[in-house]
């Protein structure tokens, strides 16, 4: 793909350091051998941007620097050191997008994402109350092409390449087909019909192929307030094995639905969404269906303060896990989780951060339930060329 030169591009390199402390009371969220750990966190960053009034491009790359200290091991009220040093790791954040107008009304963008973490939930949302810490990558492509005709549609087609490495266990890869047909109202409302396939396969665990097709309601409800309203039909079915096998999983088809409010000025930001969906992905056949409640606010107090507080509520109803091996019990898990954070800007190129977050998972499943404290408190300074001229 060639974009339009951008010699003569606008463009702002940004460049930032941040260093954190991190503590879990709980780190590898266990439900009796609870692990207190002090994490110091070290994040480079750079972040470029050019565009033209044609094209963009947009990369950021950071590099996070994870050490751990200070493991303690407690049990029956006696205690002890663990060395678990070689949890130590290096992770990786890169984001790219890069898009370019054809003909006034044909717009294509390719997106790159790509994550090396031990957070199971770096890109599903619905798996972030995971306990395992294996470290992993995914690696994400996106292109697609945008077309707005007839002053009020506008079509999306596109494809999503989708790879999981992980360090021990069970790769992956998906691969995706998107298609979304939207029709424009009037300025502040649009409806729109989005239709996906895709299909996840794996080295030995059951592949499947899933089809969703959803209508969504989308409406400005003043200039800074909006809503969201989608509701359709997920159907997903996986390689057939006998029912014996450790390996069946049955096949899942029903309603799903997303409602959301979303709210944005100058100094203030407001997310509420409800959700029910199954997650993507599984290690092993841990799939199940999630229903989550969702909010987040913050506020820039005197253009140097920055408060948000928000969490989840999630259910997930697994059609594929017992309780225990020979129950006929299915698993259930019942997750909280909220938040606080504080961030202040000492001067344009440094500011300081403090949040705290809590997390209760109540599972029926035998040492599957967990509680856990985390205290994060950072700096960071950054130098923006844009700011500078």
């Amino acid at each position: 793909i060639s974009f339009v030169p951008f010699a003569f591009a606008e463009n702002d390199i940004t460049l930032s350091l941040g260093a954190g402390e991190e503590y879990s009371d709980n780190f590898y969220r266990s439900e009796t051998d609870e692990i207190a750990v002090f994490t110091t966190i070290i994040r480079p960053c750079i972040n470029a941007r050019a565009w033209t009034d044609q094209s963009s491009v947009f990369f950021a790359y950071s590099p996070i620097f994870n050490f751990y200290s200070g493991h303690y091991y407690t049990k029956d009220k006696d205690s002890r050191k663990v060395d678990t040093s070689d949890d130590n790791y290096i992770g990786h954040n890169l984001n790219f997008t890069g898009e370019t107008t054809f003909f006034e009304r044909l717009k294509l963008t390719l997106e790159e994402r790509y994550r090396k973490t031990r957070e199971p939930g770096a890109y599903d949302e619905y798996l972030k109350g995971a306990s395992d810490r294996e470290m992993y990558s995914i690696n994400q492509v996106k292109p697609f092409l945008t077309y707005d005709f007839a002053e009020k549609f506008r079509a999306i087609l596109g494809y999503q390449n989708e790879v999981y490495n992980y360090e021990v266990s069970e790769d992956s890869h998906e691969d995706r087909g998107y298609f979304t047909l939207r029709y424009h109202l009037d300025d502040r409302t649009s409806i729109e019909v989005e239709e996906q396939y895709w299909w996840r396969r794996y080295p030995h665990t059951p592949d499947y192929n899933s089809s969703q097709t959803m209508l969504i309601f989308r409406r400005e409800l003043s200039d800074y307030l909006g809503c969201e309203i989608g509701a359709g039909y997920l159907d997903r079915r996986f390689r057939s094995v006998e029912p014996q096998s450790q390996y069946y999983v049955e096949d899942w088809n029903g309603f799903v639905y997303r409602l959301a409010l979303t709210g944005e000025s100058d100094v203030s930001r407001l997310f509420l969404s409800f959700r029910r969906n199954l997650n993507d992905f599984s290690k092993g056949t841990t799939y199940f269906d999630a229903h989550r409640l969702t909010v987040h606010a913050e506020h820039t107090f005197l253009e140097k303060m920055r408060c948000k507080l928000g969490g989840y509520y999630q259910e997930n109803d697994y059609f594929t896990t017992l309780t225990y091996k020979g129950s006929s019990e299915l698993r259930k898990d019942k997750i909280w989780d909220a938040y606080f954070g504080i961030k202040y800007w000492i001067a344009d190129w440094v500011s300081a951060g403090l949040s705290y977050e809590y997390t209760d998972r109540d599972s029926n499943s035998d040492g599957e339930s967990y509680t856990e404290n985390r205290v994060f408190g950072n700096i960071e300074f950054e130098y923006s060329t844009a700011k500078r001229q």
